[in-house]
């Protein structure tokens, strides 16, 4: 990244970059103005569609004068500092509201998400080492929760979609070590997962497959059992199909390799 070069983080605290220097963006209502502009970065958003972003149905009064004055605090943030006043080129003032003229590589969620469909193109073509790498730096981008200390409609909406695909990325990475044959490094790693996300189905089947390609028949067909219960006891459900079917198999003492399933259950 040159000196001059700006970036916005939005996965953990909102933040943004002018080269390596932190960028002052404020109070934490100002920073989620920059959040909502980068999320639409190169769109015009109206004061009305940035208030309803940021504050929804519970926006205080004169919360439009609240968002110029956001704005303009922003703007100098953001803008090359320069000998003479000039346009600005950053955060525009375009008809009907303001744009944040950024490149799609300048905000994180944006590589976070190219890497992801990178790492699922290499896979689906049977790149399996670069796919791997590809996931392990898109999951890298990840600080903590993201847009923290955002609480609008749009911050909580996009919270959710990013927390639900960082969770996927995780599977996916440990479906790819599974392909690659690292079932025995898995186990520990995903026993540690599920105590974290113990509903997450897909975590399960990674398990049992991990167990069963690493002749563990006996502990995987225990896993199952966890599981059935758990989902039982939390959910009030029996395990899904793909389950079901690996818990077959394992009765059958036939192969769980993860290629027969995998591949098919996160499109590329």
């Amino acid at each position: 990244m040159s000196e001059h070069e700006l970036s916005v983080c939005l996965l953990g605290p909102v933040r943004a970059r002018r080269g390596p220097a932190a960028l002052y963006l404020g109070t934490p209502r100002q920073r989620e103005v920059l959040a909502v502009l980068a999320l639409r970065s190169g769109l015009v958003l109206s004061v009305a569609q940035i208030v309803d972003a940021v504050w929804g149905p519970r926006r205080p009064t004169s919360v439009e004068n609240m968002v110029h004055t956001y704005i303009g605090r922003l703007r100098r943030a953001l803008e090359p500092v320069r000998e003479k006043p000039s346009r600005a080129t950053v955060l525009c003032s375009t008809r009907p509201g303001y744009t944040l003229v950024l490149p799609p590589t300048a905000v994180d969620v944006n590589l976070f998400e190219q890497g992801i469909r990178r790492a699922r193109a290499a896979r689906a073509v049977g790149r399996l080492p670069d796919a791997l790498a590809l996931f392990q730096a898109a999951a890298a981008r990840w600080i903590g929760p993201p847009l923290h200390e955002a609480t609008g409609p749009l911050a909580e909406a996009e919270r959710t979609r990013l927390v639900e695909l960082h969770q996927d990325v995780l599977e996916e990475i440990a479906g790819v070590r599974l392909l690659l044959g690292d079932d025995e490094n898995l186990v520990s790693e995903l026993r540690w997962m599920l105590a974290e996300q113990p509903m997450r189905e897909r975590l399960w089947e990674l398990l049992l497959v991990a167990l069963g390609q690493s002749s563990r028949r006996a502990e995987a067909l225990t896993a199952f059992q966890d599981a059935r219960v758990t989902l039982a006891d939390r959910l009030g459900v029996e395990p899904g199909h793909q389950l079901q079917d690996l818990h077959r198999r394992l009765l059958r003492s036939e192969p769980v390799g993860v290629r027969p399933w995998w591949n098919s259950r996160i499109p590329a």
